[in-house]
């Protein structure tokens, strides 16, 4: 229930979008259920074709600003709309997703009770296309691993501003992992995390969204931000290659290692031995490649 009493920070909410009328107003209907008494709205929609733009405008009542225009990606729409921002706190949600029912609230109590936080991440509810469901936590060695693998739920990430102008915007370079690439930049910036157990967004998982999309370009976009922010001056890039190559996209990585047999097995265990020569043990069992090897090679890779 919302404290009348309390300082409600305002908020800068994010969503870009393009030809996404199917699902946008998903995403609209979770951000009014919010009622959330500080909140700037931006849409940034990268001039759709269906009916994307006309289901925002009929959401006049909650999103402060549209924008519809030619972009290159979904990175640079979000950049335009932060560019606009006079929030004290950030989130972007993208056009398919939904904000948990009082995640605003949430969100804002958390940092007005902890002023020393930069950025909380919060849970998730993953909702994929069989209609299973499941909640996925943050890991608790998130931040000791973050230029490792990405164990933050975006849409369950709010940061502040002040945290934003330092670090830059978002690299328009990136297409897929451009929010893992920025919570590094923010870790790098000396930001302050907290990992929350409350359910702050539901992402949805179809055949249509960015992830699931992403395929072999993602590979590159990992590889290039654990080389730069990873641990052995970011060479354990090249190992986390290595094992994609030779073993992840042949399967190895599928099952439990004891499914497979004596011959691969030795094999494997060839592979590890060599790299564990060079590094940590902990950072080669970090390796999360898989779920984009299953997707190349046409599997189920969201779960």
């Amino acid at each position: 229930m919302m404290d009348q009493k309390m300082r409600w920070p305002r908020i800068t909410l994010v969503t870009p979008s393009f030809n996404s009328a199917a699902t946008i107003e998903r995403t609209l209907l979770s951000v009014e259920r919010q009622s959330y008494p500080n909140l700037q709205y931006i849409c940034v929609d990268g001039a759709s074709k269906d009916e994307t733009v006309s289901i925002l405008q009929r959401y006049r009542h909650i999103v402060s600003r549209i924008i519809s225009e030619p972009d290159n990606n979904a990175t640079e729409a979000i950049n335009k709309g932060f560019r606009l921002a006079d929030g004290e706190i950030y989130c972007y949600i993208n056009a398919d997703d939904e904000l948990a029912d009082a995640a605003l609230v949430t969100a804002a109590t958390y940092f007005n009770n902890n002023p020393d936080v930069d950025v909380i991440a919060g849970s998730c509810r993953r909702v994929f296309e069989d209609k299973s469901e499941t909640i996925t936590e943050v890991h608790e060695a998130f931040l000791e691993e973050l230029a490792l693998r990405n164990l933050i739920e975006q849409p369950s990430t709010f940061w502040r501003s002040s945290l934003h102008r330092k670090a830059g915007e978002f690299d328009e370079s990136f297409f897929y992992a451009f929010d893992w690439e920025m919570w590094n930049r923010f870790k790098s910036a000396g930001a302050r995390f907290k990992a929350v157990e409350d359910v702050l967004s539901i992402y949805h998982f179809s055949a249509d969204n960015l992830t699931s999309r992403a395929g072999k370009k993602v590979i590159d976009e990992m590889f290039r931000i654990t080389r730069q922010y990873g641990p052995n001056l970011g060479l354990i890039a090249y190992a986390y290659r290595t094992i994609f190559r030779l073993l992840d996209m042949k399967g190895y990585y599928d099952g439990d290692i004891y499914s497979l047999s004596l011959h691969k097995r030795f094999y494997f265990l060839a592979i590890h031995g060599l790299l564990g020569l060079i590094f940590k043990r902990s950072h080669l069992q970090a390796y999360n490649w898989n779920w984009a090897s299953k997707q190349i090679r046409g599997g189920v890779w969201y779960k």
